[in-house]
């Protein structure tokens, strides 16, 4: 079974115990625990919404988008196929770099200039979600342009795989 942190603490208040606290109590009562991995966003990651998108003039699949950052407006060259107007979207900005070690830094994709990129989940340190870019609602809290996406409780938080025998139905749910 896999479970969040912070899932776990709707049910109990764990807001004062460790991440390898937990898995020490799991385990000694029953529940092997697989794994416990921090989910944490890179810094410099903000959100962003997408003011228009356009196809490159000289490549099919890529699109040329105005990016509202909150401090600016820039222009970003965005290969991902579900990138449109009116998406809320994480923009890696100029100067950071990833955890894949991409640096980020102004460049020029055919011929036009590009400042940041729209990210998938794996880009910016998430698990895979889907293919492409990341699209947000409101479920990740209030969408504010230009807040970085460290800052959302509910995008850095911690996974807990349990390993589940056919003696413990009680680990089927999260309420066992």
């Amino acid at each position: 079974m896999i479970f969040t942190r912070s899932w776990l603490n709707e049910f109990i208040d764990i807001s004062a115990i460790s991440d390898d606290d937990i898995a020490k109590k799991m385990n000694s009562i029953g529940n092997e625990v697989a794994s416990v991995e921090p989910m944490n966003v890179a810094r410099g990651v903000v959100l962003g919404f997408v003011k228009s998108c356009e196809k490159h003039p000289d490549a099919d699949k890529l699109s040329i988008c105005q990016v509202d950052i909150g401090s600016e407006v820039v222009q970003i060259v965005c290969g991902a196929k579900n990138v449109r107007e009116g998406l809320y979207v994480p923009v890696a900005t100029l100067g950071i770099t990833l955890p894949n070690g991409l640096q980020m830094k102004p460049v020029k994709l055919r011929g036009v200039d590009s400042a940041g990129m729209i990210c998938s989940s794996e880009e910016i340190g998430l698990p895979k979600m889907g293919a492409g870019i990341i699209e947000f609602d409101d479920s990740i809290g209030a969408l504010v342009i230009g807040k970085e996406l460290c800052e959302y409780e509910s995008l850095n938080d911690t996974i807990i795989e349990v390993e589940l025998t056919a003696n413990r139905g009680d680990v089927l749910s999260i309420n066992g």
